[in-house]
């Protein structure tokens, strides 16, 4: 059998979802297609805090008289965050016989070399979207024989969907608008009877992030991020930076550390983000320069202090914020640190931060030089900055 697989939050699921379902049957000849509601997203933050048994009922109600679509919860029971190639792990010992086609909307066909193990996504599924406005054909091709020269079957299927947010849909319900063509009906008196969307929830973006990067990182650099996060919350309370923006930063940090070379380096290249030749030169360097990418067009964290401080947290630079200082000196005092110097780095961190960034860059630049390794620029701009500070004063 041909069956598609699409998943997502699907909160709410609505018409364009279902009109996606049948278009892509339809033009790949699927036998059916299962709905998979996810636990927790892991390429993007939710924005509402709808229960995951609401979640997969609306979904089972849209598709209760549709001969085509069943509804898998999967991944709800599974808990955490929810990642593609763990579901097709399953569905494939499940049915080996079967061919699985990944339908997914054109923003997450752009970000496929993010994912998870995108290396075993490809030995078992063929890879499927729709253009939308935004995202034109002629880009999702180019992207699509990219992926194909990774060892990926892709189809780009040219079909008109018509445009529905759930934000949209949100938005009606809270406002007590109409969601007449919005969602199927018995999914809008659901809405109604359980008073869904009627007030904004609060959902603690952090808490996401943990299980975003507990999944994507080894236990110890998963600790190791928690570590961070606790150090920079702390010296940004003791130096009057955002404790909240210091804690998120310390998080998502390393988010990509654990990610192969290769894919952090075709993820660069994805994001259209050139390398200069020191960065050439370290692999060490690249998680951070990808990593700040990664959280802004993925995850879509937007405020630019968090962004650059992650992208500098690995070479500094000079002119330096607050934030980016903070979350610097957080990775080398964090509470699992151990190496030689690290007792001398967490009294100077309490006593004078300026000479703690000079010990930092110092230590850092004495190391390189030990291994006859590249010392990249940003991080002697950073500390000739601090040198010629304290030689003029």
């Amino acid at each position: 059998m041909k069956i598609g697989l699409f998943g997502g939050s699907f909160d709410p699921i609505h018409e364009g979802h279902l009109a996606l379902v049948h278009a892509a049957a339809d033009a790949l000849g699927l036998d059916r297609v299962i709905l998979m509601p996810t636990g927790m997203p892991p390429h993007k933050v939710k924005v509402s805090s709808t229960a995951d048994a609401d979640r997969l009922a609306m979904c089972r109600l849209a598709v209760q008289d549709d001969p085509l679509a069943e509804v898998s919860d999967y991944e709800i029971r599974q808990g955490g965050a929810s990642f593609t190639v763990d579901t097709l792990t399953y569905l494939t010992e499940e049915h080996p016989e079967d061919t699985f086609y990944l339908l997914m909307g054109a923003d997450m066909f752009l970000t496929l070399l993010s994912w998870k193990r995108f290396e075993d996504i490809v030995e078992m599924a063929v890879l499927c979207t729709v253009p939308r406005d935004d995202e034109p054909i002629d880009k999702l091709e180019a992207y699509a024989k990219t992926y194909e020269t990774l060892g990926a079957d892709c189809r780009v299927l040219p079909m008109p969907l018509r445009r529905i947010s759930s934000t949209q849909i949100r938005e009606c319900a809270q406002s007590g608008r109409s969601l007449e063509g919005l969602v199927p009906k018995a999914v809008a008196q659901y809405i109604v009877e359980n008073g869904l969307y009627r007030a904004a929830g609060d959902v603690d973006r952090n808490e996401q992030f943990k299980d975003i990067i507990r999944a994507r990182l080894t236990p110890a650099r998963y600790e190791h991020s928690l570590a961070v996060a606790a150090e920079a919350k702390r010296l940004a309370i003791k130096w009057g930076a955002d404790p909240d923006k210091a804690y998120t930063a310390g998080l998502l940090h390393d988010i990509l550390k654990n990610t192969k070379p290769e894919l952090q380096l075709q993820i660069l290249q994805d994001f259209g983000i050139l390398l200069d030749t020191a960065e050439q030169a370290s692999k060490k360097l690249w998680h951070a320069i990808c990593g700040a990418a990664f959280i802004e067009r993925v995850l879509g964290v937007k405020d630019p202090e968090i962004l650059t401080a992650v992208r500098y947290h690995t070479t500094a630079r000079a002119g330096m914020g607050l934030l980016e200082r903070v979350l610097y000196l957080a990775d080398f005092t964090s509470a699992d640190r151990d190496y030689d110097d690290v007792d001398v780095m967490r009294r100077l961190v309490d006593e004078d931060p300026e000479e703690a960034m000079m010990y930092a860059l110092g230590y850092t630049i004495r190391e390189l030089t030990e291994k006859n390794a590249p010392i990249h620029p940003d991080t002697i701009g950073a500390y000739n900055e601090l040198a010629l500070k304290r030689s003029v004063t």
